[in-house]
């Protein structure tokens, strides 16, 4: 195991960089990544709605990561669509998504400039309150004043992504991934203001085809987030949040990498209604994350609105 290590340990940055990619881009989606303010409240029953999402990413290392590596630096640009069914589960809100996405990533590291594109891992989503969401037509919805309310998200990642075991950055993770979270949605002025408070953690399956023939596995990553937003008139709303993760440390043939997240990450977001849409502005940078890792930022544009 010893010999072993000292093997890894020469590209352990370069293996950083490859897997920070497999981490980040195959959850960028809806449901998938760490969610923003209002993310799940609730859409008229028995209707379509879609997301479409665009994210510039900018990762000098793995997200939070405790491994400093200045030298290495990656950009992607993902294009991210969310088809979301609402309906009835009892009384109270369901729904199902289905995700998918393409994405392109450049970057430079310790061997040089890597480059790829492809699909990332699509995602179904399965969507249930457990109270204050109650299950309303589109003309009940419209007179509906917004209350407290919770519920549970869990989405399920399939390894369909783009995915060589011999190139040095891909965009799907080739292995499975699952990821339950709760939501509470706090609101005492009829949702004029919200205070929104998120837990959840991430599972992997191991990926047996790492670089050739290697063995990655990844410990579960505790995702924890805190939002509040308030409208602006009756079109805009602008919200702050902040982020934490923890765990989620990767290993390559049982040789643990060094890369566990702990750090916060600060965020805000702005919003506008435009007709029947809505057009959202999110922006992430990292804050604090152990030994003076660099910082990791994100800037996201979503356009949402009804399918039917």
């Amino acid at each position: 195991m010893r010999r072993l290590a000292e093997r890894i340990t020469p590209t352990k940055t370069l293996w950083s960089v490859v897997v920070a990619l497999g981490i980040l881009f195959p959850v960028t989606a809806r449901g998938q990544g760490a969610p923003g303010p209002r993310e799940y409240h609730n859409t008229p029953v028995n209707a379509g709605t879609f997301f479409a999402d665009f994210l510039y990413n900018k990762t000098q290392t793995a997200s939070s990561s405790n491994l400093p590596a200045p030298n290495n630096e990656t950009f992607s640009r993902v294009r991210v669509v969310t088809a979301l069914y609402s309906f009835p589960l009892g009384s109270r809100y369901g729904g199902v998504g289905l995700t998918g996405g393409y994405t392109g990533v450049q970057g430079t590291g310790p061997n040089g400039d890597i480059k790829g594109s492809g699909f990332i891992d699509p995602g179904i989503s399965f969507h249930a309150n457990f109270f204050g969401a109650p299950a309303l037509r589109k003309d009940e919805f419209a007179e509906k004043t917004p209350t407290t309310s919770s519920g549970l998200h869990f989405t399920v990642n399939a390894p369909l992504g783009s995915y060589d075991r011999n190139s040095p950055v891909n965009t799907g993770a080739n292995r499975w991934a699952f990821y339950p979270l709760v939501n509470l949605s706090m609101t005492r002025d009829k949702g004029v203001s919200w205070i929104e408070l998120y837990g959840g953690a991430r599972f992997f399956t191991n990926n047996n085809e790492f670089q050739g023939n290697n063995q990655l596995s990844q410990k579960p990553l505790a995702v924890l987030a805190a939002h509040y937003s308030h409208n602006i008139g009756k079109k805009w709303f602008a919200g702050a949040g902040l982020y934490y993760d923890n765990g989620g440390e990767t290993s390559v043939n049982n040789v643990p990498q060094g890369n566990a997240a702990n750090g916060f990450r600060p965020g805000v977001t702005i919003s506008r209604k435009v007709w029947r849409y809505r057009v959202t502005v999110r922006y992430e940078l990292t804050a604090s994350t152990p030994h003076a890792a660099p910082t990791n930022g994100l800037v996201l544009l979503r356009l949402s609105g009804p399918l039917f």
